[in-house]
């Protein structure tokens, strides 16, 4: 009898600080997020704050009480818009592209691939919709428990992984010339501003970059509320060291008049180099 109870009393401690160093976690998370472009060339301006919102999966794996690694998945919706010209003076050039619908065609070579029509648009200002599967990874480094609150940052990576992307983009009405060896665009006089909605390229490029990463740094607290259930609210920010825009498009030409013979133009897929991205991210989540 007296062994029985030693055995319910030993597997009794065991279990209950099994509970209290519970090394791993999961949860649910959701959040707003606030996005902007660093603009690194004179072809293209930042037209203000973008803004998202994010879903998904988070966890924690600690090596001890109070240093581990912080994981999980998200689906982010995302817009943003960027200028590309328009009539005022600001220094940005001519952009123009061809579609038919709400596909735009690929352009290479000084050519529209695989296009017969004439129907062209130039490009003013365009606003990316756009979805990715976000995987962050962590260091974590928390306090221990103060009553029922732990505190804690966090510092790593924040990489992203592109999953679609539509654009509206505003513009005038343009033509293309489909003349083999004289293929060149023009704004159709008299053409209004308006917006084509859902736009797509045809091509594998997309416009947005398919793998984004940048470094975050985060803070938040967690809220053991009841048994071994925490809430937690966090925010952070993420310097971004990729680029969030392909640097050479496949499918926007950039018009440039040819410095020793004004009046002629040259056609060239748009270059853009690199323009990362930083986010501001806010969380409230789930921990079991």
């Amino acid at each position: 009898m007296k062994k029985l109870l030693s055995a319910v009393l030993i597997l009794g401690i065991s279990s209950s600080l099994f509970a209290q160093e519970k090394k791993f976690q999961v949860g649910l998370v959701l959040g707003p997020t606030f996005n902007w472009t660093k603009i690194q060339t004179n072809k293209i301006e930042r037209n203000g704050i973008g803004n998202g919102f994010t879903i998904g999966m988070g966890g924690n794996y600690m090596f001890n009480e109070n240093i581990g690694l912080a994981l999980g998945i998200q689906f982010d919706l995302e817009s943003f818009k960027l200028n590309y010209g328009n009539d005022a003076d600001n220094g940005l050039g001519e952009v123009f592209y061809a579609y038919t619908d709400t596909e735009i065609k690929r352009f290479k070579d000084g050519v529209v691939e695989e296009f017969s029509d004439t129907t062209g648009f130039q490009l003013t200002t365009r606003k990316f919709r756009a979805k990715y599967i976000t995987i962050p990874l962590f260091l974590k480094f928390q306090t221990n428990k103060i009553g029922s609150m732990i505190y804690y940052g966090k510092f790593g990576l924040r990489t992203s992984i592109l999953a679609g992307v539509r654009m509206d983009d505003t513009g005038f009405d343009a033509s293309y010339n489909n003349a083999e060896g004289a293929e060149t665009f023009s704004r159709i006089v008299g053409a209004e501003s308006r917006t084509l909605e859902n736009m797509k390229p045809g091509a594998v490029k997309k416009g947005l970059a398919a793998v984004r990463t940048g470094v975050g740094i985060y803070g938040g607290a967690e809220w053991n509320f009841t048994g071994s259930t925490f809430l937690y609210f966090e925010g952070g920010f993420t310097y971004g060291i990729t680029p969030a825009l392909y640097q050479k498009s496949s499918h926007l030409v950039e018009k440039v008049e040819v410095a020793e013979a004004p009046g002629k133009y040259t056609y060239t897929n748009l270059d853009i180099k690199n323009n990362p991205q930083h986010i501001i991210e806010i969380k409230i989540g789930l921990l079991f």
